[in-house]
């Protein structure tokens, strides 16, 4: 029999105007008993429903994903990234993928590699023992310029302040969550900066009569306007891939930082991996797959720390999950940073133990369990680009260097925008091993 639960209005979003700061509480707060899997409550007067089984978020991503669009707290994002790939529903959306999809074929990625690891080893031979470093800010402009190259065919570098200002100006105002309370104009002026950035680059790009195999080629030649128009939809999706493209790497490279720092004995494997196959010279592409140990630790952190926190979907029609009815109009959450810290499907799911991606229980976890990059029609395109650029940078920079945390004097708290970022001015200080 069907359960149909009304809307639980003690139980609403708007209650995060008292702990704006920390809208994670309000999703483990909103869990209530580890054994519920499925909890509803109300947003902004609509039925809700958290959703905290795999089979509920398989159902949701995957198979019956055509019952549910983007909910109305992501559109918001919008105002930002237009209608690009994350915002664009049905046929758009499927129509904007295949353009792009070709940027991240295997051939691709493969040429990215080499591309990622310079930028990378250039990175860490600036750096200078006992140097202090502002650990986001080089991710974001390493990150950025990796990007800029692959997928651009540009040089970015001497725009990562102005991308990276107006990202984060934009993005705290902003999330999948309580984005319907942010003030809209905080957002349109980042907005215009940005999309002044992707001009620059598409202007340049024609001038140049770049690589016809990159992402701005890719875009030009699906336009119906010809390949010597900016039309809004090509501004949009680049701009979508620029941020999203670096972003999320980003984000995760520094919370794998943070988390090696406080558990040296995981980055004293990495040494030793990256010691053993590699020795002093670069990393390439078809050394990933040899790179299993570094893959585990950034798996583990995506698992603790996951750039993308929470997805927020709207039902477009009736249908029954586990047994309880969901209403059309109703909408659903499920979060990556709930579900990947369940105990029902992790042993001691607070700590960090990279060795739970290489033993027997990996291949006894529920599927849907672990999705740092969704999943379904809907997943990261770019999430084989993000799997190789973790690893390669994590093994490039642990080649020599070891990075150890200053002394905050507080805990270091995620914080929740589009992406779950570490708070602003995390430092570390940087040890070198030896000279390459």
């Amino acid at each position: 029999m069907t359960a149909i639960y009304p809307p639980d209005f003690r139980r609403s979003v708007w209650s995060l105007r008292r702990i704006k700061s920390d809208p994670l509480a309000f999703l483990e707060d909103l869990a209530g008993s580890p054994d519920d899997d499925i909890v509803p409550f109300s947003l902004a007067g609509r039925p809700a429903f958290l959703l905290k089984h795999p089979a509920a978020v398989e159902a949701v991503l995957v198979s019956q994903h055509d019952k549910f669009v983007k909910s109305y707290g992501l559109q918001r994002v919008r105002r930002l990234l237009g209608n690009g790939l994350l915002t664009a529903e049905g046929d758009a959306h499927r129509r904007q993928r295949n353009v792009v999809q070709p940027a991240f074929h295997r051939q691709a990625l493969e040429r990215y590699g080499e591309i990622m690891v310079r930028h990378a080893a250039r990175a860490r031979d600036r750096w200078q023992p006992h140097q202090t470093v502002e650990v986001s800010a080089e991710a974001g402009a390493l990150t950025l310029a990796i990007v800029g190259e692959t997928l651009f065919g540009a040089d970015i570098e001497s725009l990562s302040v102005e991308v990276r200002q107006a990202l984060m100006v934009a993005s705290d105002a902003l999330d999948p969550l309580i984005s319907l309370l942010a003030p809209a104009r905080r957002v349109r002026p980042q907005r215009e900066r940005l999309a002044a950035v992707i001009d620059d680059l598409i202007v340049r790009h024609q001038r140049s009569g770049g690589d016809r195999e990159n992402l701005i080629s890719l875009l030009l030649a699906s336009q119906e306007a010809g390949p010597h128009t900016i039309t809004d939809q090509t501004r949009d999706d680049a701009l979508t891939v620029l941020l999203a493209g670096h972003d999320t790497i980003a984000t995760a490279l520094v919370w794998t930082w943070i988390l090696l720092a406080q558990h040296p004995e995981a980055g004293a494997r990495i040494e030793q991996e990256v010691d053993a196959l590699l020795g002093s010279r670069l990393a390439s592409s078809a050394d990933v797959p040899a790179l299993v140990f570094t893959r585990a630790v950034l798996s583990e952190s995506l698992r603790l720390r996951p750039p993308a926190w929470v997805v927020a979907r709207s039902a477009t029609a009736d249908l029954e999950l586990g047994g309880i009815r969901i209403p059309a109009g109703s909408i659903v959450l499920i979060s990556q940073y709930l579900m990947h810290r369940d105990r029902r499907f992790y042993s001691n799911p607070m700590a960090f133990d990279p060795d739970r991606w290489l033993d027997d229980r990996q291949a006894g976890r529920r599927k849907m369990a672990y999705f740092p990059f969704g999943a379904g029609p809907r997943s990261c395109i770019g999430e084989g680009f993000a799997w190789m650029e973790g690893v390669l940078l994590l093994a490039t920079f642990a080649q020599r260097w070891r990075l150890k945390l200053m002394d905050l004097g507080e805990p270091i708290r995620p914080r929740p925008t589009i992406t779950l970022r570490p708070p602003p001015g995390v430092r570390m200080v940087l040890h070198e091993r030896a000279p390459l």
